[in-house]
């Protein structure tokens, strides 16, 4: 048996997205990238997945071409009843489910749909579900989404998740994005990594819930953050939490002796770092640089992506060995991938 599954992600990581699920899975096929998606299908069932990339999974029902409009979302709505839709999927629900709630997208937004178009479709979920429709506490949620490529969606959703504006601080990575950042830098057992600005602590702990470590550093200047930090980090102890000035690395850490360094450092909106942008990331690089294994990595998140190649130029033995433009909360960013001792052009 296969599973097609509908994969939603940060715009901009479908090609880190590809090549986690190229590693994960064995037996992966149907590869397919668009804006914010990855669509996929795979033997292995949703409980083994263990994908962490995705801001949402759904199993694919059925999908057809359809105007990216609410009207074309209307219409592919109004066609789903008598569609070729793979009906047994919708029966394979969670042991105690009992409801179900529809829920319609176009482009990204929520909106709502002709009540009697909706109403047919519930009808139609009831009976080959075998779910009940709730719209206030579902157990479960199909979805009709028409997305910007033009292309409508029946999906069932799979990942379930509190919202985040009650699990994060403000400001603070969303876990997705701190574990692909993670990913990027190779994670190996015996790694040495350090977060120069941690601030609430997500890349660290993503590292310590996701991927093997020896010895996590995770450092920030101000106390406010770092306090967060420790509630959320594991108390063990390879793991050090400790306020330190990211300009002064060399003060803490030998020479040589770091695997990766994976951080989303000031972007030069919201905080003065008390320099020119350039110079303060200048003078960053050169101490991740400094106490940096020869073939280590530095993954990067930042919305200055001009300051930030302007000041690779001037680093002692880095080259940028990978860029993915993203968006983040609705502004440009970028994930830099940085390696000591190789080569490639900006």
């Amino acid at each position: 048996m296969t599973y097609r599954y509908l994969g939603l992600c940060i715009s901009g990581t479908e090609d880190i997205c590809a090549q986690i699920l190229a590693r994960r899975l064995k037996d992966l096929c149907g590869l397919s990238l668009s804006g914010g998606s990855v669509d996929f299908t795979t033997a292995v069932p949703y409980s083994d997945l263990n994908l962490f990339c995705f801001n949402n999974i759904f199993r694919v029902l059925y999908t057809a071409p359809a105007a990216p409009t609410p009207e074309g979302l209307a219409g592919f709505l109004r066609s789903l009843p008598s569609a070729p839709v793979d009906w047994l999927a919708c029966r394979d629900n969670p042991r105690g489910a009992r409801t179900f709630r529809l829920v319609s997208s176009c482009c990204g937004q929520l909106v709502s749909v002709p009540k009697k178009a909706k109403a047919s479709l519930e009808e139609k979920l009831r009976a080959e579900s075998g779910l009940r429709p709730d719209r206030s506490l579902p157990d479960s949620e199909f979805w009709t989404m028409v997305r910007s490529d033009g292309q409508g969606w029946l999906l069932k959703r799979l990942s379930r998740h509190k919202a985040y504006d009650k699990l994060l601080s403000p400001g603070e990575l969303h876990p997705e994005l701190a574990y692909m950042l993670c990913w990027l830098s190779d994670p190996k057992p015996g790694d040495i990594i350090c977060d120069p600005f941690c601030g609430h602590g997500a890349i660290p702990r993503e590292r310590c819930r996701r991927f093997p470590y020896s010895e996590i550093f995770a450092f920030d200047t101000e106390e406010r953050r770092l306090a967060s930090a420790r509630r959320k980090l594991p108390r063990r102890g390879n793991v050090h939490i400790k306020k330190q000035d990211a300009l002064k690395l060399t003060e803490v850490l030998a020479p040589g002796t770091v695997d990766a360094f994976v951080t989303d450092p000031p972007w030069g909106l919201y905080q003065d770092v008390g320099m020119p942008l350039e110079e303060f990331y200048s003078r960053a690089l050169a101490e991740m640089s400094a106490c940096l294994k020869p073939g280590g990595r530095i993954v990067l998140l930042t919305a200055a992506k001009d300051a930030l190649p302007a000041a690779l130029k001037s680093a002692p033995g880095l080259s940028l060995a990978g860029r993915y433009d993203i968006l983040v909360s609705g502004k440009k960013a970028g994930i830099l991938l940085l390696k000591k001792g190789t080569l490639q052009k900006m």
